[in-house]
């Protein structure tokens, strides 16, 4: 009977004993796909192998109803996954409900509380900022910003920050924070580049955006305020 076993003098002996153990499991009527598994090889090879082995009548049956019976469990693993995303989807639904519109005060004490988490507040610091690489973050700040504080369109800074292997897409990472902030490019500075190891993985290089960092222009009297205020939040 011919075999496929690819040649290499290092690793002969080793494919010679993959080739037997893969007839001894299929002789126990195995799969071919337990077999590659079990053996860690490509299911074509294993199926080139165990092509002159002859199965019994039962061990053929006991493949068609294993067939069947992973069939079926793929089936409720499925209708579970979906029911699960069901679940999640009227959670996400029913809390979102529950939080209902926000009053002014409600809005003043939400954007604190993100400002004390993420905001710039060191006693070296002279000026308000915030940084952050969540759009829907950065853009309720920017509305806090406004509405809460009364800054001004054009007392914002922006500085887009970045991995240094994202370069190349400068402008667009900058129009793409222009976007979600309603501030023009012109009010953008020169962007900071990060040169560190990727600490997170993305789906796809165009989903990164790196993080914006916000600056609001002769507030420093604000930031006096701010202190005040996380104060307050921190008697709780």
């Amino acid at each position: 009977m011919w075999i496929y076993i690819p040649y290499n003098s290092n690793s002969m002996k080793r494919k010679i004993e993959e080739y037997k153990r893969a007839l001894i499991l299929r002789g126990k009527g195995k799969s071919i796909k337990q077999i590659a598994r079990i053996l860690g090889v490509s299911v074509s090879i294993v199926s080139v192998w165990c092509r002159g082995v002859r199965l019994t009548d039962k061990q053929i049956e006991n493949l068609k109803r294993r067939k069947i019976r992973i069939r079926h469990l793929r089936k409720l693993a499925r209708q579970s996954h979906l029911e699960k995303v069901k679940r999640v989807q009227k959670l996400f639904q029913i809390a979102k409900a529950e939080v209902g519109p926000l009053s002014d005060r409600e809005i003043f004490l939400t954007g604190l509380a993100l400002y004390w988490a993420e905001g710039f507040k060191s006693l070296k610091e002279a000026r308000l900022g915030f940084c952050n690489s969540d759009p829907a973050m950065i853009k309720f700040i920017i509305r806090w910003l406004k509405k809460g504080l009364k800054v001004k369109q054009e007392d914002f800074i922006l500085r887009t920050e970045f991995n240094l292997s994202h370069k190349d897409r400068e402008e667009e990472i900058k129009i793409y924070w222009s976007k979600i902030t309603g501030v023009p490019l012109t009010q953008f500075e020169k962007p900071f580049y990060h040169q560190s190891n990727w600490l997170r993985e993305y789906p796809s290089r165009d989903n990164y955006f790196g993080v914006l960092r916000i600056r609001v222009r002769k507030s420093s009297e604000l930031l006096n305020k701010m202190r005040g205020w996380i104060s307050g939040l921190a008697v709780i």
